[in-house]
């Protein structure tokens, strides 16, 4: 006979590569005397039962930990796994990363509460952007599931597009996650209460802005055809802003993006080219004003106080060399 389903049951999210950590086991990091896997723990202390995907740590509440297979296959195939997981099938499932130490119990109240009658919530942080902090329906998620082996490597925003989704904005930090040393460093020191929303260059709260349609938008204009890991890129930007100095971000990411076209958009090459700028960015002490000896040489011109910002690119012959005034006015 079989046993009847949970009323919740929540999947943690601890299998990543930590690439721009240096591959440490996440869960097993330290914050205010706590490994993050407990934090984690203490926010779905009401599941009737808690599946970890990662590797096996000593805990203080009954946890089943199981990885996908093959390990790394990314969120979908790990919360898919999950789900497969679990003794008693849950009618809803929290799913959750384990880097996320600021959502709380009240946090998924409040995502459980907005449910409804949709087919789940998803905090999402002042930019509009999804966090990997949900509560959805079980049966739903079953529902979209895709065939067998196309779950790994699959961005988790297409498995979710599915889904009718309501998006739950974040309160003070609760959407703050640790991608970087630079993160865990801001959170150990960083006050959770709210500060501010943040503000565009144009005056306007940014969470009115739906920054994957953006992306998706800019992919369409640009004839790019790729999925954009935009919480890679923008921890990346992050940390090359606040380490290095704030214009370093730009350009950064514009180098990874060119070091992405290189090695054909591979996404574990990419997130580890990401996690060898980061560490760079992280330990960059070097003055403004410091000679570098080995590009003293360097035959392309230091342009950076030159504003371009009147530039058009139609002044430009093919070759990059401006163009006759007269072949303009033709």
């Amino acid at each position: 006979m079989p046993l009847p389903p949970l009323d919740l049951g929540a999947i943690i999210l601890a299998g990543g590569t930590a690439a721009r950590m240096g591959g440490v086991d996440k869960a097993s990091i330290e914050l205010h005397g706590r490994t993050l896997l407990t934090h984690t723990l203490d926010a779905v202390i009401d599941a009737g039962e808690v599946v970890v995907l990662g590797d096996w740590v000593a805990t203080d509440r009954p946890v089943t930990f199981t990885r996908e297979d093959p390990h790394h296959g990314g969120p979908v195939a790990g919360l898919l796994t999950g789900l497969d997981a679990f003794a008693r099938s849950p009618r809803l499932v929290v799913v959750l990363a384990v880097d996320m130490p600021n959502v709380s119990m009240a946090t998924l109240a409040r995502l459980r509460a907005a449910v409804a009658e949709r087919d789940g919530a998803v905090l999402c942080d002042l930019s509009g952007r999804r966090q990997l902090a949900m509560v959805l329906r079980a049966d739903r998620l079953r529902a979209v599931r895709p065939a067998y082996g196309e779950e790994h490597g699959m961005p988790l925003h297409r498995l979710l597009d599915g889904l009718d989704l309501v998006d739950v904005p974040a309160l003070g930090a609760e959407a703050r996650d640790i991608d970087s040393w630079a993160d865990l460093r801001d959170l150990a020191g960083a006050d959770s209460t709210v500060r501010g929303l943040a503000m565009n260059r144009s005056g306007h709260e940014s969470g009115g802005v739906n920054l994957h349609d953006w992306i998706d938008e800019l992919c369409d204009v640009l004839d790019v055809e790729h999925e954009i890991d935009e919480a890679l890129v923008l921890d990346l930007a992050r940390v090359a802003a606040h380490n290095v100095q704030r214009p370093a971000a730009p350009i950064t990411t514009y180098l990874l993006g060119y070091a992405a076209a290189t090695h054909a958009a591979d996404p574990a090459r990419v997130e580890e080219l990401a996690g060898l700028a980061s560490g760079l960015a992280d330990t960059w002490e070097r003055p403004a004003d410091a000679p570098d000896p080995v590009d003293i040489n360097d035959p392309i011109p230091d342009d950076s106080s030159v504003d371009h910002s009147g530039d058009s690119i139609a002044e430009f012959e093919g070759d990059g060399t401006p163009a006759d005034e007269e072949e303009l006015e033709d």
